[in-house]
C-alpha cells in the first residue's frame, strides 16, 4: 500500500513529454489561423492603397498611333460613341450614297492629279440589264449592315439619272438639318436627317429639289483591324468602318 501511494503523485512523470493535449493543439491552430488572417489583412490594404492610388490617377488623354500622329482620347465602353462621332459618320456617309457627279474618287495610297470620269459600279449578279450606282456610293456602302447594303444599292441605282455617266448631269445631296443622336437602346441610335436631292444637268443649272427627310438608325460595331501597309479596296473598308458604326435602316420620315 504504502508502495502505491508513493508512486501516484509521480504519474505525470511517466506520461510521454512529446504528446500535446487537444486543448494545447486547440490553442496552437488559433495562434496560426490568427497569424494567416494578420497576414492577409496586411496584403488586402497593400491593395487598397495600390487601387486607390489607380483610381485616383487621371486616364490618359493623349495616345500615340503606329504613324507617330498623337491623338486626344477618352475612356468610354466598347458599345458607347459620342454625340460628335455618330453624327459626322452618318454625314459623311450619307453624303457619298448619295451624291453622285461622275467623277471617280482617289483611293487611299494613290496619286491622281486630275479627277477621272466615274464609269460606275454594277451591282447586277448575273444577266439581266447593268445596273450601275456611283463609286463613292458603293464605297460609302459599307458602312451599311449587310442584310440592309444590297436593298438600298438597288434603290440608288433606280434613282441614279444615266446622264451622271455620261457626264451630263449630276446629283448632291444637300443636308439641312441632321439631328442630335437619339438612343433607343445599349448601342443604338436613331437620326432624324432633313435634306434635299438636288437634280442638274446641262439644261438646268438651277438644278431641280426633292425634299429627302429620312430617319436613320446607327448602332455600334466592332471596327476592323487593317494593317498600315493596306491599299485599295482594304483600305477603303477601313476607312469607312473605322469609327465602329454601321447604318442598319433609313426610313421615311
Amino acid at each position: 500500500m504504502e508502495n502505491k501511494a508513493s508512486q501516484s503523485p509521480l504519474r505525470f512523470l511517466s506520461r510521454d513529454r512529446d504528446s500535446i493535449s487537444q486543448k494545447d493543439a486547440l490553442g496552437i491552430l488559433c495562434l496560426i489561423t490568427l497569424g494567416f488572417q494578420v497576414v492577409t489583412l496586411g496584403i488586402l490594404a497593400v491593395l487598397y492603397g495600390a487601387y486607390s492610388r489607380l483610381a485616383d490617377r487621371p486616364p490618359p488623354s493623349l495616345v500615340q498611333l503606329q504613324t507617330g500622329e498623337a491623338i486626344q482620347v477618352a475612356a468610354i465602353d466598347s458599345r458607347e460613341r459620342t454625340p460628335e462621332v455618330i453624327q459626322s459618320f452618318v454625314r459623311e456617309t450619307m453624303s457619298l450614297l448619295f451624291t453622285w457627279t461622275g467623277e471617280l474618287p482617289r483611293l487611299p495610297g494613290e496619286n491622281a492629279d486630275s479627277s477621272q470620269p466615274d464609269a460606275g459600279i454594277n451591282i447586277t449578279n448575273s444577266g439581266g440589264p447593268r445596273r450601275l450606282v456611283a463609286t463613292p456610293a458603293w464605297h460609302a456602302s459599307f458602312a451599311l449592315s449587310h442584310d440592309f447594303r444590297n436593298e438600298l444599292l438597288a434603290q440608288i441605282a433606280d434613282l441614279t439619272p444615266p446622264g451622271v455617266w455620261r457626264n451630263r448631269s449630276s446629283v448632291v445631296l444637300e443636308i439641312l438639318e441632321l439631328s442630335a443622336p437619339q438612343q433607343i437602346q445599349d448601342g443604338q441610335w436613331k437620326l432624324t436627317l432633313v435634306a434635299n436631292l438636288a437634280f442638274f444637268d446641262n439644261n438646268n443649272a438651277l438644278g431641280e429639289y426633292t425634299p429627302f427627310n429620312k430617319e436613320i438608325f446607327v448602332r455600334a460595331v466592332e471596327p476592323p483591324t487593317t494593317p498600315l501597309s493596306a491599299t485599295g479596296m482594304e483600305a477603303v473598308i477601313s476607312t469607312i468602318r473605322k469609327r465602329g458604326l454601321e447604318i442598319y435602316a433609313i426610313r421615311d420620315m
